[in-house]
């Protein structure tokens, strides 16, 4: 705090040796000087005029025109302060001391009262104050804030309303903003430019849901509802459709929708314990011979069909050990899965980093970017491994990758890819 105070008062003072002199010295006439500066100011204005001419920013006859113009006014310019009385014929008061000793108070105080308003004395107690920083990105320049991407994504879909594709993401960027009843706006005009899709109803009856506080009773029943007529043994489906039916009392429907479901979760673990929990929930305000007669009534040759059909590549990815050497743990690992004709946009896609390698990974339609360029909707596809040495998706020069197809997604393919070529 001492040291702050001493640099404060150096400070002050110095600011001091600047305005005292001029107030104490002795007035004298000022020379106009108007003529120069008028003279200056308009060479170089001509400087500009001439870099725009060579840049072909402007053309010749602009230049031209411009330039008979700046003559012009600097003419009338000169001409009139040639008429102008001269000023320096004018008396002008000595200066008081009076004056310099009142700046000179006026200016330290006026710097302690500012900074009691806007600053904090207890920075200078040494204490470490915590900075945002903005991430850069591969470029070095700042990467785009979300407000900034959502904007431009909100700037491009008034131009083009009719892009299903750019609406489904901005949809699912308000929701990752909590930008709910947003969200559910942007999925409802998906879902009138493509129809009833699963993918797109769903989020729409999540933002719906959200945007009340998590209840699938209100707005979203009527669009549960329909999705359940339209994908009855989608997971994701019989999760919300039991969840809402739980939520309206309605427990024997809501174990039918959960009974269906728990042996489709046997490969993700921490789901299927999420929904035991449910369950046993909904079992606790139900008699014990209804459950029994529930889960008797489990359809299994149902519940098979749907876990043999339900679209999934399982990855296992290793690199070649004659290119470890040229590889970076923290360098980027992107695993997906493209059309073998189509858009180049990937049905489903991880990103990991070559530190993981070997990993295996499953690829699905969770990991649909857009609704209509998903796994399922593909029964042949290309699986790509690719280590990304400037951190973006897409084999470049210098990068890594291994590729194969075709691969089966309806046949709960396993595959091996080892990553052994350089682009």
């Amino acid at each position: 705090m001492t040291s702050f105070i001493l640099s404060a008062i150096v400070l002050v003072a110095v600011a001091l040796l600047f305005v005292m002199p001029a107030l104490l010295r002795k007035n004298e006439p000022m020379t106009d000087q108007y003529d120069d500066f008028n003279v200056a100011i308009a060479k170089d204005r001509l400087k500009e005029l001439k870099v725009q001419r060579d840049a072909g920013e402007i053309t010749e006859a602009v230049y031209q025109q411009m330039h008979d113009e700046l003559e012009s006014t600097l003419a009338i310019d000169l001409s009139n302060q040639s008429n102008l009385p001269n000023a320096d014929t004018t008396p002008v008061a000595p200066k008081s001391k009076l004056t310099a000793i009142l700046v000179g108070l006026f200016i330290p105080g006026l710097a302690v009262f500012t900074y009691a308003q806007l600053g904090d004395f207890n920075a200078a107690t040494g204490v470490a104050v915590k900075s945002v920083e903005i991430p850069a990105g591969d470029d070095g320049r700042p990467k785009m804030t979300i407000e900034e991407a959502i904007a431009k994504l909100e700037q491009r879909l008034a131009a083009d309303p009719e892009n299903p594709d750019g609406w489904f993401m901005l949809a699912k960027t308000y929701m990752s903003t909590q930008q709910y009843q947003k969200s559910a706006e942007a999925y409802k005009k998906v879902a009138d430019l493509v129809g009833d899709d699963v993918q797109v109803l769903l989020g729409y009856a999540d933002a719906l849901a959200m945007s009340e506080g998590g209840k699938l009773t209100g707005k979203a029943k009527p669009i549960v509802d329909k999705i359940m007529q339209i994908a009855p043994n989608s997971p994701t489906v019989l999760w919300m459709s039991g969840t809402a039916e739980s939520q309206q009392g309605n427990f024997k429907q809501a174990l039918t929708y959960w009974y269906k479901l728990n042996p489709m979760l046997d490969a993700e673990p921490e789901a299927q314990r999420q929904l035991s929990q449910l369950i046993q929930g909904a079992e606790s305000q139900l008699g014990a011979d209804l459950v029994a007669e529930l889960k008797a009534a489990i359809p299994k040759s149902t519940v098979s069909q749907v876990a043999e059909s339900k679209a999934k590549i399982i990855v296992t990815v290793d690199l070649d050990s004659s290119l470890k050497d040229k590889v970076n743990p923290t360098d980027i690992l992107f695993v997906f899965a493209k059309a073998l004709q189509g858009p180049p946009m990937p049905l489903a896609a991880v990103k990991l980093t070559a530190g993981a390698l070997p990993v295996t990974v499953t690829l699905d339609d969770s990991m649909a970017m857009m609704p209509q360029m998903s796994l399922s909707k593909f029964e042949n596809v290309k699986v790509s491994a690719v280590i990304s040495k400037s951190g973006q998706p897409g084999a470049k020069e210098g990068d890594l990758f291994v590729e194969l197809s075709p691969v089966n997604v309806f046949s709960d393919a396993k595959i091996s890819l080892v990553i052994n070529q350089i682009k």
